[in-house]
């Protein structure tokens, strides 16, 4: 029910972004910081992850709408083993990589104070999905001789937060956004790159999760007007 909520409540956010006026576009880093519960469960381990996004602004108005896709990466394990194939000593890379991808509809009240600089605030809403996927492969180069995904899930999301719009040039349309929002996820299953061990015989074992993500993101932004 929270998921048909959340996809309905995107849904209307983008289907009123038809009115828009102005339109920014850009990338952004965002370094995650676990804080809360989350952090007892992952310890100091950051969430680094790069986003695209949009947003139309509602006309005279100060509110903007629009969207963010982001991939994150929140970890990578390597492992040697000799024990991929039966009856040979052939050393083999285990690469397992921690990976998740998200997206979600923007509100945003950004008044433009006639001073250059643009304070904002704004909230988030959408889904996660959390993926680990493992690859075997003979050495760095060669291509995968095995690959799949081993831990999966899927939660809604909502984000919180805001910042400073800085123009780089007077009268420009190139801005550097800083940020800090407040990620809060439903619980998932995922991994760490701590949650793999492997035994003599070189069988894995993974160690499975269930938490909810609760991240502080300052992030670094360009942001293009057009």
């Amino acid at each position: 029910m929270k998921k048909t909520i959340s996809y309905l409540l995107i849904f209307v956010l983008f289907s009123f972004s038809v009115q828009a006026q102005e339109k920014m576009a850009g990338l952004r880093f965002n370094a995650g910081l676990p804080i809360a519960e989350f952090r007892s469960e992952v310890g100091s381990q950051w969430f680094p992850s790069l986003n695209l996004g949009f947003l139309h602004q509602l006309s005279n108005t100060p509110i903007y709408l629009g969207g963010e896709f982001g991939y994150m990466l929140y970890g990578t394990a390597m492992h040697r083993s000799t024990d991929v194939i039966n009856g040979t000593d052939q050393r083999f890379r285990i690469r397992r990589n921690n990976n998740a991808i998200h997206f979600a509809g923007v509100i945003r009240l950004m008044p433009d104070l006639g001073v250059g600089i643009r304070p904002f605030i704004e909230g988030q809403l959408g889904a996660i999905h959390t993926y680990t996927r493992s690859k075997v492969r003979e050495n760095r180069l060669a291509e995968p001789m095995a690959a799949g995904t081993e831990v999966y899930d899927w939660s809604h999301l909502y984000q919180l937060g805001g910042g400073l719009m800085i123009p780089l040039e007077k009268g420009g349309d190139t801005f550097l956004e800083l940020r800090v929002n407040y990620m809060q996820t439903g619980t998932m299953d995922f991994l760490t790159s701590q949650d793999a061990s492997y035994d003599n015989q070189g069988a894995v074992t993974l160690n499975t999760r269930n938490a909810a993500f609760q991240l502080l993101s300052p992030s670094l932004a360009v942001k293009f007007r057009f």
